[in-house]
């Protein structure tokens, strides 16, 4: 795949995800094409290439949690957006990675284990919830242990759960989602050497690309491991 295709993987992957987290037609008159998940995690929006026409105040029906995702700057949708009161909640480098040549899993103190079970996924949540500082639904996290392309991982260090991840495969991209350490943690490498078990995962599970969606915290690391960033994510709330 070329860098365009890419792009579309990526935004592909992450609403793949969020289907399959649990959403539905938002069945708004005048927003054909909006996608809705009206719980966490909360995201209202076209897919990639939907250039919806809209003239601005449909968008006051939205839930107030709703975070509407704009992938291309300066579009009409962010226009409206803007133009009817909503703030930009949250900002995101889109950035994939193409897993070349061979690859081994890192030696280091960090194990990483599948969820597999509601008690654990209830585990997850909560820890996932501490690392991002918001709340994560575990009705959502136990939705994903059925889905076809979703692994859940928690990732230990000397017995205890220090951080998560969630890898969602589609075709033969990997994304990478809520790679997260808890706030007790921080500042002691689990980061960098859980994106290269992650890395070392997905190569063996056969991904041929991954992608992933970067905060300003976590781009450095990411542009370390060899990613390559490509446009902006503007996230919208109303205010």
């Amino acid at each position: 795949m070329n860098d365009m295709q890419l792009d579309k993987a990526n935004i592909d992957n992450l609403t793949a995800l969020w289907r399959a987290m649990g959403s539905e037609p938002a069945g708004m008159a005048g927003m054909a094409g909006l996608q809705a998940s009206r719980g966490w995690p909360h995201r209202f929006w076209f897919d990639w290439g939907h250039q919806p026409e809209l003239e601005g105040h449909e968008l006051a029906r939205l839930p107030p949690r709703a975070l509407v995702p704009v992938w291309t700057a300066g579009s009409a949708l962010e226009r409206a957006l803007t133009s009817q009161g909503f703030g930009l909640v949250l900002e995101q480098r889109a950035m994939h990675l193409h897993l070349a040549g061979e690859g081994s899993r890192p030696e280091g103190g960090l194990r990483l284990s599948r969820v597999l079970t509601p008690a654990q996924a209830e585990c997850w949540a909560a820890l996932c919830g501490r690392a991002f500082g918001y709340e994560v639904a575990a009705a959502t996290v136990r939705r994903l242990l059925g889905a076809g392309g979703a692994c859940l991982l928690l990732a230990s260090r000397e017995g205890g759960p220090v951080a998560t991840a969630l890898l969602f495969h589609t075709g033969e991209v990997t994304g990478i989602h809520q790679v997260g350490v808890v706030p007790e943690h921080r500042g002691q490498g689990i980061a960098h050497e859980l994106m290269l078990q992650l890395m070392a995962l997905a190569r063996e599970q056969g991904a041929r690309y991954l992608t992933l969606q970067a905060s300003a915290a976590g781009e450095g690391l990411y542009r370390r491991l060899g990613f390559a960033p490509r446009f902006s994510i503007s996230s919208y709330r109303r205010g």
